[in-house]
């Protein structure tokens, strides 16, 4: 399972992170270490791709791909967990190893985003409407 964080400026802009030899963007998060719930990882993931705190979160959606067989023919279905981040601190610096950029978009000027984490994230951008002021940071 993975999970998240769609970590949203007071102008209601997406922070995006450039993946490391790609021309190619994505929202912060990645996998659950063994027995770490969603939104911890969603945490961890967002403190060490961009440097940010997460405070308070909200769970918008649980994506899931469809059917897979793995090389070792295993078969499963991989879900991930997407969070509303508004509750953050600090500053956003890439990791460096895989993330070599952070920026903030709006949802005019989304660049290419990977996966089905980033496909959502751009709908949900576009269509969600504007943040309220009590939930801006």
């Amino acid at each position: 399972m993975g999970a998240v964080g769609l970590v949203l400026n007071g102008r209601g802009e997406l922070l995006l992170q450039r993946l490391a030899g790609r021309d190619v963007w994505a929202v912060p998060g990645g996998l659950c270490e063994l027995g770490e719930p969603p939104l911890e990882a969603m945490r961890r993931e967002v403190r060490e791709e961009t440097g940010l705190e997460v405070g308070g979160a909200e769970l918008l959606d649980l994506l899931t791909t469809g059917y897979r067989q793995l090389s070792n023919g295993d078969e499963a279905y991989f879900y991930t967990a997407v969070y509303l981040v508004t509750d953050w601190h600090g500053t956003p610096v890439p990791d460096g190893v895989e993330g070599v950029e952070v920026a903030f978009f709006g949802p005019d000027n989304l660049p290419l985003m990977r996966g089905q984490p980033g496909a959502w994230a751009a709908e949900w951008l576009r269509t969600r409407g504007p943040l309220p002021a009590s939930a801006r940071p």
